[in-house]
């Protein structure tokens, strides 16, 4: 089995995904997509989807990319920012990309976004910071 794999496996047993109806729609090595459905459950008082819920969709994206190479890494830093809010029952997606990787550190940058007549509405950014442990999520898997 190969790193992606190892990664792709392990997202279909993760409780808080699966409890979110987050989606895995695309991996690479550098790149991830994702994306759920804001449902009523996800609102706040203002009855609005809750930011937690937007941060969430972000950061099992950022669980996802940084895990992808069969190396245990763990989140240094998050920081989000909120554009807009989105409405329930629409679609969030989240794009994440790999800005730099050294050999212990990696930074990474997400956009969330919903879609209006093919036009992507931006409701967040993230910029996270990982540490990679130099253990492996799987022992003695071939790549």
């Amino acid at each position: 089995m190969n790193h992606l794999a190892i990664i792709k496996e392990k997202i279909k047993n993760d409780n808080y995904a699966n409890n979110f109806g987050i989606i895995l729609d695309d991996l690479k090595d550098d790149y991830v997509k994702m994306h759920m459905e804001l449902r009523p459950i996800m609102n706040n008082f203002y009855d609005r989807p809750h930011g937690a819920a937007i941060y969430g969709l972000a950061d099992v994206a950022f669980s996802v990319i940084g895990n992808n190479q069969n190396i245990i890494s763990v989140a240094l830093e998050c920081s989000i920012t909120y554009h807009s809010s989105p409405d329930s029952g629409q679609i969030l997606y989240v794009e994440g990309k790999l800005i730099k990787q050294s050999r212990k550190i990696g930074t990474y940058l997400f956009t969330l976004y919903t879609m209006d007549n093919n036009k992507q509405n931006i409701v967040a950014t993230m910029l996270s910071t990982l540490y990679r442990t130099n253990r492996p999520i799987e022992q003695n898997r071939n790549d």
